[in-house]
């Protein structure tokens, strides 16, 4: 018979063991999650930083919409104090390439620059988060769609942009994201990291865009570690993974995705997300990882519930120190 003294510690051991399981596991970096996941909520910024706070996130990738719903940086930062979530990281800017018209190369590096200083600084941020121009795919197909010379001309940009950055106190990382300038198929992102300088030049690795792109992204954080200041996670079908299907890109086109949405839930399937989080506890990652959803579409359910989904996905499976 179990006498109530040894069922207590039957009860006890069970629940030490469930919370070690889920525990945190001492990693350097931080869960967050991207403001244009909530858009649809009202009462902006309160309203997305409060969510954040409820399900235990400890920052937020900022914009320049959501420091406008706020009035001001130092008032963004304020609010995100109030509901202690930190900025993650800043998205802004764009626009990086036009080598006919030098004036707008220069208000280029001057915009993206005093961004870094006026805004993402203020907020307490350390990462400007960038996509870089979207290119014709139809005129620009092919991966290797760049002369040498055209990409010399993108990369002095970003090499400038990235040192004045620096000196505000805040990383550069441009994504190399689906349709743009530099996407993740074939060689584009070696070709622009040879021309880059790795103190001033970084990148945000995406495990939906690497793998709709053809690229692993395991391997990608194997490859090119040293330069990745921010991470996004979403996942791909199985069709668009290249370690399980050996899908080798270019993604699908815009149209397709405005059609049927290439970004999809956890545990779909496409994207090894525990052997891509374990990748990065082995190097010591200390930056953020960021979920990045698109807002749902009809019949993706509402916002509550797939943040429900999501949070018990990083606790269970990824062991995800979230706060509450």
């Amino acid at each position: 018979m179990l006498h109530r003294r040894d069922f207590l510690k039957a009860s006890m051991a069970a629940v030490a063991s469930f919370r070690a399981a889920h525990a945190m596991t001492g990693d350097k970096f931080r869960w967050a999650c991207t403001s244009g996941m909530f858009r649809s909520l009202p009462d902006q910024p309160d309203s997305t930083l409060k969510m954040l706070s409820d399900y235990g996130f400890q920052g937020i990738e900022a914009s320049m919409q959501l420091e406008k719903d706020a009035g001001s940086a130092r008032e963004l930062k304020a609010r995100m104090d109030k509901y202690k979530v930190a900025c993650a990281n800043y998205w802004g800017g764009g626009n990086y390439f036009d080598p006919s018209d030098p004036a707008k190369v220069r208000a280029t590096v001057e915009d993206n620059i005093g961004l870094a200083r006026d805004h993402v600084a203020v907020c307490g941020g350390h990462v400007l988060k960038v996509n870089l121009t979207m290119r014709d795919m139809k005129l620009y197909p092919n991966p290797r769609w760049a002369t040498t010379e055209q990409l010399g001309v993108l990369a002095k940009t970003l090499n400038e942009i990235g040192k004045g950055c620096m000196d505000a106190g805040v990383k550069f990382a441009f994504h190399p994201h689906n349709w743009t300038l530099v996407d993740t198929t074939g060689d584009e992102v070696k070709r622009m990291m040879d021309l880059t300088d790795p103190r001033h030049v970084f990148m945000v690795a995406d495990t939906a865009h690497l793998s709709l792109g053809g690229t692993d992204p395991i391997k990608f954080v194997n490859d090119w570690y040293p330069r990745i200041a921010d991470i996004h996670l979403k996942d791909v079908i199985v069709k668009y993974s290249p370690a399980k299907s050996g899908w080798k890109g270019p993604a699908p086109s815009r149209e397709e995705h405005q059609k049927d949405n290439l970004y999809k839930q956890f545990d779909t399937g496409g994207v090894d997300f525990e052997g891509f989080i374990g990748a990065l506890r082995k190097k010591g990652y200390d930056g953020w990882v960021s979920l990045d959803f698109d807002p749902p579409r009809p019949g993706e359910g509402t916002i509550t519930e797939n943040m429900d989904f999501r949070k018990k996905y990083l606790v269970e499976k990824l062991h995800a120190s979230l706060t509450a």
